[in-house]
């Protein structure tokens, strides 16, 4: 029978706290789900040998072991209780997506009241849409039983990038309008705006 379920168990030193921090931080990029402070539990589907071999690397080379295990299965009913933190710990991953992406969109709407249509603006929230997305991809691969979630988090991210589209246009309109009436402007009103004058 195929190994459905890859356990890793570790230890390491308490100081310094490099290894052991950036253990937790990769295994939970992985997918892992936390059994207990050094001990792991990743689908096989995500447990990728030549990233748990990087970690493993950083882990003894610091003065701490690194075991991995293979399951085949568990009982049904501790099979089904994994699984559902499986999908409670995406479920809070995609809630956080759901609120940032939110978050720009609040501020669009907020900068655009205050009629502040500038390429900072649009660059600014870009920069935070194109990470949302990348944290959104990365999410949707460690979800490998399908949280119920998912949907939630797709919808607000392209609510974002409509809401950031709008703005983009309205932020071109607004500065093709500014400069085309400044070129038609008179030529004394021209020379009083170089001069600082209203």
């Amino acid at each position: 029978m195929t190994a459905r379920w890859t356990l890793v168990a570790y230890r390491t030193p308490t100081e310094p706290s490099t290894a052991r921090v950036s253990a937790w931080r990769a295994l939970h990029r992985l997918g892992g789900l936390y059994l207990g402070p050094t001990v792991c539990l990743l689908p096989t589907t995500l447990a990728d040998p030549a990233r748990l071999a990087g970690i493993q690397t950083r882990v003894t080379a610091a003065g701490g072991t690194f075991d991995v295990f293979q399951i085949e299965s568990f009982a049904s009913d501790a099979d089904a209780r994994i699984r559902s933190r499986c999908d409670e710990a995406r479920a809070a991953e995609y809630a956080e997506i759901v609120e940032r992406s939110e978050a720009i969109v609040h501020e669009l709407e907020r900068e655009g009241a205050r009629d502040k249509f500038t390429f900072a603006e649009v660059e600014e929230n870009e920069a935070g849409l194109t990470k949302l997305r990348q944290w959104l991809r990365q999410v949707t691969v460690r979800d490998v039983f399908g949280c119920p979630a998912r949907a939630a988090a797709n919808a607000a991210v392209r609510r974002a990038e409509d809401r950031l589209a709008a703005f983009v246009e309205q932020a071109i309109a607004r500065e093709a309008g500014a400069n085309a009436a400044e070129a038609f402007a008179p030529p004394e009103r021209r020379l009083r705006v170089v001069h600082g004058e209203k």
